[in-house]
């Protein structure tokens, strides 16, 4: 399922939705709002995607947004597991969805406690 971005920097990097992004009641990605997709080292990219991925691109925004604003109600589990869901919902293989998740569940901590800014 395709969302409507463009993408904001020379390199390609940082992708910016053009409308909002609505998940379900209650979780609503808000136009503007700037990810750099899934952050997947470059090393993994071919085992897992590349972060432009459009398998991957709805729940990398969502999972960014949800690491950055701490919505009341969200935990960083919560946010990793609908990551996961999301990820399946947009046709990723499941090993490749499930490594993704293994990935933002070892490495995230330290971003998750530098969001919470409620933007």
């Amino acid at each position: 399922m395709l969302i409507d971005i463009h993408q904001t920097d020379a390199q390609g990097n940082v992708y910016t939705l053009r409308q909002e992004l609505r998940i379900m009641p209650g979780l609503t990605v808000p136009a503007g709002f700037s990810s750099d997709g899934a952050s997947v080292p470059r090393f993994f990219w071919r085992l897992i995607f590349p972060p432009g991925d459009q398998k991957a691109l709805r729940a990398a925004f969502v999972h960014d947004w949800l690491y950055r604003t701490h919505p009341d109600g969200w935990s960083r589990e919560a946010a990793d597991m609908l990551f996961l869901k999301l990820l399946l919902k947009n046709g990723m293989p499941k090993f490749r969805a499930v490594l993704a998740w293994l990935g933002v569940r070892l490495f995230g901590a330290a971003a998750w406690k530098q969001g919470g800014s409620h933007e």
